[in-house]
């Protein structure tokens, strides 16, 4: 009998793992379904260029039947409770799916409203619309104070806000307007970036930049009358544009399982990525609480482990081979350059 295969989620993580399975599993040994309800696949990575004129932004999306193998059935459907102690899933349309291997990779959504004032007063570059707007926004900007940010964390691609701010250096000297602008950037804790030495780099650069940080600035609140953003550690600052990186929370649907708390972050055995004690029910990509960062180049790690897993399971072999948390990705720091990170559990 055919392992059928259930994997929740078409984002990033979903669609890598359903096609590096369908590669490793003879299609007679296991019968593979994504469930998900994405009208179009969307490239973030491409967000930190989009606003700057870097990138087409038609070039940044496809459609997610387009990013699967063949062999692999793709269900339009939104997921409604998630049963693991009966190996199903319910969806929207009313249809149970039962499964013997089951991949959470449902991602994490943008949850703006969690900071009153957001709407009104921030800009962001974490969906197309987000970046579209922002794009029209900077268009208009002549010189001020721009404050730039993560609001808190965790939050997708930890690089991406000290990305997107050497990408604005460069805009704003092509613009003949640096001179007339002040670049802040807000960091929630202690350094400008999370891993140490990294954080090291960034700071030179930014000072080599004249780029001023803030570190220990948790978002509180937006003072939309004052145009000032205040920290819970009682800073506050003022801005003429204001570019934050909303809060991140899991899938609702997540929390509705019962397989999270209301933040929605799956606890996962981080060796493993298997949630609780159920050894056919795995978690990856932004889905989990695992101490590394959220970002695509996760996910292809991730599910490069896990695939393989899988996939010798299926044919008879028990492997023993574990995560050690394994991630490496480019991130750009402006004027051409870029610099790869490696880094792990360790």
């Amino acid at each position: 009998m055919s392992n059928r295969i259930l994997v929740l989620g078409d984002g990033a993580a979903g669609t890598i793992i359903s096609n590096k399975l369908r590669f490793l599993i003879p299609t007679e040994d296991a019968d593979i379904t994504v469930i998900g309800n994405s009208k179009f696949h969307y490239f973030k990575p491409d967000g930190i260029h989009i606003p700057l004129g870097m990138k087409r932004y038609q070039d940044s999306v496809k459609k997610p039947e387009f990013l699967f193998n063949y062999g692999i059935n793709y269900v339009k459907d939104t997921i409604s409770n998630i049963d693991v102690q009966n190996k199903k899933v319910s969806t929207k349309s009313g249809k149970e799916h039962t499964y013997d291997y089951l991949i959470i990779a449902t991602g994490d959504r943008l949850v703006p409203e969690d900071i009153p004032n957001f709407a009104s007063e921030a800009h962001h570059f974490y969906s197309l619309e987000g970046s579209l707007e922002l794009k029209k926004k900077l268009a208009g900007f002549n010189g001020g104070k721009i404050v730039i940010g993560p609001s808190s964390i965790p939050y997708q691609c930890p690089p991406a806000p000290y990305e997107f701010t050497f990408q604005l250096y460069r805009y704003l000297n092509k613009r003949g307007i640096l001179k007339d602008t002040e670049i802040h950037y807000i960091f929630p804790p202690n350094r400008v970036f999370t891993i140490e030495n990294v954080a090291v780099y960034i700071e030179k650069l930014f000072d080599e930049k004249n780029i001023q940080y803030h570190t220990m600035f948790n978002v509180e609140s937006i003072d939309s009358g004052a145009r000032k953003i205040n920290s819970l550690e009682g800073e506050e600052l003022p801005y003429d544009l204001l570019v934050l990186v909303p809060p991140h929370k899991g899938q609702e649907v997540i929390t509705k399982s019962g397989l999270a708390d209301e933040v929605g972050y799956i606890d996962v055995d981080k060796h493993k990525l298997t949630y609780g004690n159920y050894d056919n029910v795995f978690v990856i990509g932004d889905a989990t609480n695992l101490p590394i960062s959220k970002a695509g180049a996760t996910a292809h790690f991730e599910s490069e482990y896990l695939a393989s897993k899988i996939a010798s399971e299926i044919s008879g072999f028990i492997s023993d081979d574990e995560y050690d948390g394994a991630v490496a990705c480019t991130t750009v720091t402006g004027d051409e350059k870029a610099m790869t990170l490696y880094f792990s559990y360790n």
